[in-house]
């Protein structure tokens, strides 16, 4: 791994390390399935947007099946869509490889990481031509934290993991154009930017900060350095970024416009003029400015690019700095090598942090995008500081495999992660959350009955209308309808008046009752406000519904009630009596 790139090594160098690629893919995808096969598919998905990415997947491919692939392009063309289009698409196209289930669907975020590893080991080979150093990226990049987060993580379906493979992977191309310098190299930048705009709408924001800071800065070089050369390059990038952009806005620019509505109600309503992001930036302990600005630093430090990644890149830069013994000056000239890649990458990083921390409603999971880019700098920094080919000849043999040695520490730190089921409730409780769902479904498909309204006292992930719908579909092979009303929606997070709730609960197939007090510390207003009638909706829902299961997840008790059947319908009136009883 410690070869340095020349071109009569060049060819078979290649080979050897295009296996060792491969059979790192291999070690990954085998860790990987086993742990998705174990820990993921047979439970429900965590986190409230996985379900409904899982959903909008399973109805794609239950409309390709029923209308043929005209469904895919209005897919890619629907103007519901408030955040990307492309996702379910894709998890929709893996499933005809795979089979129509979850571990083949996921898989799509296996396919995204092994696109950024190549990508990311390429660029940095070519860029510093020296092996050693993309094997030291690789080490990196396979020891950050956020793979493997509960939230956003390699084993969440949803759009925020093939976002950050996405922007990783634009980063470095920038890095592989020289910062548009090269035109043709370019174009392949606009590709992957567009991908990652139709995946995530709000990266169009990133993308074109990154452009436009890029733009005004070779301006000014144009302006102030009399140099005929930088004056070229300058204006080469100038045209090559205006390219650029101008077909990255008229490609994305159309689909946005298609979605304009729906992103103004996501963004504007849901982010910047409602309450929600209040709820959302508590949620997460932030109420001062101080605890807004730091955020996000904070949480790509710790939470996605993570201590075992600092502390090899702080030991191998610090075995670099005392094997060179490089004064301060001389430090300064080498990282002049990758000035342009600096400047570029530390855009790369800022524009989002910054966008990101201007928002009030704070997310653990969005600042990992950056991660791949902070990486990227840090290898580029120790490409510039690193000792000389000469000086390292003369370090000690072990010194020579500190690349290796790096390699088998993130292997091994992958691995272990990997199969870690940490993140996951317990095991007993996964079995009871699955059997609950199943219960309400098997219910439903026992009645021959394609559509339940459901109301339920708590809003947590693992329990809500959506859930039973998933395992209907995947456990019972039958699609099942299921309208939210308690508990859902507007009627969700938010304080709901007592008159509402008992109108909600009157209009429901199915209750799901808890309790009034127990772990109801969430700081959502519907917490503090179902307090004061839930007492009556206990009583009423034991007058007017059958208790059908009961069971307890996380210490919660759980009581599954459903309205009572007559001929096998469920009665369209409220019976003045009921009895309960266990099904």
């Amino acid at each position: 791994m410690s070869d340095v790139i020349t071109p009569e090594n060049l060819g078979a160098k290649r080979r050897i390390h295009t296996v060792l690629l491969i059979t790192l893919f291999a070690v990954e995808a085998v860790i990987f399935f086993a742990h998705v096969a174990r820990n993921i598919a047979p439970f429900y998905p965590s986190n409230f947007d996985q379900l409904s990415y899982y959903l909008a997947t399973y109805d794609l491919i239950s409309a390709f099946h029923a209308r043929g692939p005209s469904v895919l392009v209005e897919e890619l063309l629907q103007p519901n869509s408030a955040t990307g289009t492309t996702f379910v698409l894709q998890g929709a196209l893996l499933s005809l490889i795979g089979g129509e289930n979850r571990t083949a669907i996921l898989s799509i975020n296996l396919v995204y990481l092994f696109a950024l590893q190549f990508v990311f080991f390429v660029v940095i080979r070519t860029r510093t031509g020296r092996t050693d150093l993309a094997w030291v990226g690789m080490a990196f990049l396979l020891s950050l934290s956020t793979l493997f987060n509960g939230a956003g993580g390699i084993y969440d379906y949803r759009i925020d993991f093939s976002a950050f493979c996405l922007y990783g992977i634009w980063t470095c191309l920038l890095v592989w154009s020289r910062s548009f310098l090269r035109t043709s190299r370019a174009l392949l930048v606009v590709a992957i930017g567009i991908l990652l705009v139709y995946s995530r709408f709000f990266t169009i924001i990133y993308i074109g900060g990154v452009l436009g800071a890029l733009l005004a800065i070779n301006t000014y070089v144009i302006w102030r350095n009399p140099s005929q050369y930088r004056t070229a390059v300058a204006a080469r990038r100038i045209r090559n970024i205006l390219l650029s952009g101008t077909i990255i806005a008229a490609i994305c620019g159309a689909r946005l416009f298609l979605s304009r509505t729906a992103i103004y109600d996501y963004y504007v309503i849901g982010h910047v003029l409602g309450e929600e992001k209040f709820i959302r930036a508590h949620e997460l302990g932030i109420y001062t400015v101080a605890g807004h600005l730091f955020y996000y630093p904070k949480s790509i430090l710790e939470k996605h690019v993570g201590l075992l990644t600092l502390l090899m890149a702080g030991a191998l830069g610090g075995w670099s700095f005392w094997n060179d013994r490089v004064t301060t000056s001389e430090l300064f000239n080498r990282l002049r090598r990758f000035r342009q890649e600096f400047v570029t990458l530390g855009l790369a990083i800022l524009i989002p942090v910054a966008l990101l921390t201007i928002n009030v409603s704070k997310s653990p999971v969005v600042g990992g995008i950056v991660a791949v880019p902070i990486l990227l700098a840090l290898v580029l920094f120790g490409a510039a500081v690193w000792p000389r080919e000469g000086r390292l000849e003369l370090a000690p043999p072990w010194a020579r495999m500190l690349p290796a040695l790096a390699m088998a520490i993130a292997l091994t730190a992958f691995v272990s992660k990997g199969l870690s089921s940490k993140h996951l409730p317990a095991r007993a409780d996964l079995e009871r959350i699955t059997l609950l769902a199943k219960t309400i479904a098997s219910y439903a498909a026992e009645n021959n009955l394609t559509r339940l309204s459901m109301s339920q006292d708590r809003v947590v992930d693992y329990q809500n209308a959506a859930t039973p719908k998933l395992f209907s579909i995947e456990l019972l092979h039958r699609n099942l309808d299921i309208d939210p009303r308690f508990g859902h929606g507007i009627y969700g997070i938010f304080a709901t008046s007592r008159e509402d709730a008992l109108r909600l609960f009157a209009d429901s197939d199915v209750i799901v009752l808890t309790d009034a007090v127990t772990d109801r510390s969430y700081p959502y207003p519907m917490n503090t406000k179902i307090k004061e009638y839930w007492d009556e909706l206990w009583q009423w829902t034991n007058q007017n519904r059958v208790l059908l299961f009961s069971t307890e997840i996380h210490g919660i008790p759980y009581r599954v009630f459903v309205r009572p059947l007559t001929g096998g319908r469920p009665l369209s009136e409220r019976p003045s009596t009921g009895h309960t009883h266990l099904h």
